[in-house]
């Protein structure tokens, strides 16, 4: 098996027939179906059952096409970073999530730019829970990430602050009245949630287990300014960090917990992986960081 049998596998699996795989990639039905054949003959497996209307996978198939994806995107990884390597450029492939994305992570950008002016960034915005499976299966080399449950890490990390998560609503919400709040407070009230993979979500959920009641949920969003206009339309209450309650906006309430809800923040990487110069350079540069 090539990387190409790969290629050509997870087309047909992606397309759902050899004809619109072969027009996709550009080259003919009969050598696409020859590589597909090719691939059965030689582990002697059924991976398609071949229909009317086009091919379904057979479990085996099914198997082959995670792994075949898995393998695809490492080499596709693999060859950029030589290609970086070669040119003696790092492309540093961080996971940022959405609030440590607005109002942390570019003051950190713009201090190492100014010490690093040739770096290259590739940004994936997803929750701490997603990049962490990220940076396990080394798509990303680093990620900020919360740090509230570090006692079952699987990976290296550098503390940055500490920060405390508030429930944020319209400011016409007569629970602005209370200077802070407790679940008790808000457990009926309707919620406006980040989508899964945010680590937010599991505590939030906790929350309310402990008052034997779900999350009255409206709204699921991976989109930070989303969740802030339904929050200024008193639509329903969310939860965001202190930093980003802006001030000078009169038109929604960050309110803390009466039991603060602290928030550690920090990068996070594999541990005992050979991170290439850019990622090292990047993780001495917060090491080294006292103020951000």
């Amino acid at each position: 098996m090539t990387l190409l049998h790969m290629k050509y596998f997870i087309a047909v699996c992606e397309n759902g027939s050899l004809t619109s795989a072969a027009k996709a990639l550009f080259v003919t039905q009969p050598a696409l179906s020859s590589a597909i054949n090719q691939l059965e003959k030689e582990y002697n497996l059924k991976l398609f059952e071949r229909k009317n209307h086009g091919l379904t996978l057979t479990s085996d198939g099914e198997y082959l096409y995670e792994k075949a994806k898995l393998l695809l995107s490492q080499y596709e990884i693999l060859d950029k970073d030589l290609k970086d390597l070669a040119e003696k450029k790092y492309t540093i492939r961080i996971g940022v999530p959405p609030m440590i994305g607005s109002f942390l992570f570019p003051k950190i950008y713009n201090q190492y730019m100014q010490h690093h002016p040739d770096a290259k960034f590739e940004i994936w915005e997803e929750g701490s829970l997603t990049i962490r499976k990220k940076i396990e299966n080394r798509s990303l080399d680093i990620g900020f990430s919360i740090l509230n449950d570090s006692a079952n890490e699987h990976y290296e990390k550098e503390m940055i602050l500490e920060t405390e998560l508030l429930y944020v609503v319209n400011r016409n919400n007569p629970i602005c009245q209370k200077g802070s709040v407790t679940i008790e407070d808000i457990k009926d009230e309707p919620i406006i949630l980040f989508k899964e993979g945010f680590f937010q979500n599991q505590l939030i959920n906790h929350m309310y287990q402990e008052v034997n009641q779900n999350p009255n949920i409206i709204l699921v969003s991976s989109q930070l300014s989303v969740i802030r206009n339904f929050v200024k339309m008193n639509a329903g209450g969310a939860f965001l960090m202190k930093e980003l309650i802006d001030s000078e906006d009169e038109s929604i309430v960050g309110l803390p917990f009466s039991n603060q809800l602290v928030m550690k923040i920090g990068l996070i990487w594999q541990k005992e992986a050979q991170l290439h110069l850019g990622a090292l350079e990047f993780i001495n540069f917060l090491r080294q960081t006292t103020k951000v």
